[in-house]
């Protein structure tokens, strides 16, 4: 079955952010702003793409979307990191409502809803375990009888952890969390035009029939200081500490992300 993740690269668009703007210029300036956007890529060069690339299923599309007011370095900056990863599709789209636009850049991916379809959605910020793709299609097979039976129908992996990145590498702390953005799919049947973004992923469970999995590692949430929740003042506190030596093979296993390399990253200048 074709599969898509979405993932939004601080795409200018009208909502979506739950820090307000006063007009378009505003939000580009934010958004565009040296310190955030050199965390932007750091994080997603060490924590994003090492899971993307590492899928033990790599029959999947993950599909960037970002705007068309995106500075040409930047967006080279992003062609080059994602260069030798078949699966990254950037996408550039103009500044209007974000659900809308987000939709759109999915479905023009699918083209005719002919068949049915998985999505997902990713922030640049966090990441999946390695095996998210092929235990989402494992999944969705499991459950075929319910999935023909509803437009969409959401599979939700809540395992995992928080974590933060610097120089001094990953700092982790484990949770528990139902239906986070991240490690969260949809089966969307043929005939539908739904897609995962049309729906604040908090709320799937209000909107279609959902199954949830635990029991293994399959999220890594990001907090850092340009999450857009955080600068709103909702500020989880976590008690963050450093990896052993077990802990790091296991997030390298896992996830793909090798903490010497986050090092590496957050050291440069």
């Amino acid at each position: 079955m074709r599969t898509v993740g979405v993932c939004r690269f601080s795409y200018a668009g009208i909502g979506g952010f739950k820090v307000g703007h006063e007009d378009q210029a505003a939000l580009e300036a934010f958004l565009y702003g040296d310190e955030r956007m050199e965390e932007r890529f750091r994080l997603f060069e060490a924590i994003t793409l090492p899971c993307v690339a590492a899928q033990t299923d790599p029959d999947f599309t993950f599909l960037i979307v970002t705007g068309t007011s995106l500075p040409s370095h930047h967006l080279e900056r992003l062609h080059n990191l994602t260069a030798d990863i078949p699966q990254c599709v950037i996408r550039q789209y103009p500044p209007r409502q974000h659900r809308r636009i987000m939709k759109k850049a999915v479905n023009e991916w699918r083209g005719p809803p002919d068949e049915p379809c998985l999505q997902f959605r990713l922030d640049d910020d966090d990441a999946m375990a390695v095996t998210f793709v092929e235990k989402f299609k494992q999944a969705a097979e499991d459950l075929s009888a319910i999935t023909a039976r509803h437009p969409s129908v959401a599979i939700d992996f809540n395992q995992g952890y928080v974590f933060t990145a610097g120089v001094d590498g990953v700092k982790l702390w484990a949770y528990h969390y139902a239906y986070s953005a991240i490690a969260l799919g949809m089966v969307v049947q043929a005939g539908s035009d739904d897609t995962i973004m049309n729906h604040g992923h908090q709320n799937l469970w209000k909107t279609m029939p959902t199954l949830t999995l635990t029991g293994e590692d399959m999220m890594m949430r990001g907090h850092n200081d340009f999450n857009d929740s955080r600068l709103k003042g909702k500020k989880n506190v976590f008690d963050y500490q450093p990896m052993d030596a077990e802990q790091a093979a296991h997030i390298r296993s896992t996830f793909g992300i090798d903490d010497a390399h986050v090092k590496r990253v957050f050291s440069r200048p």
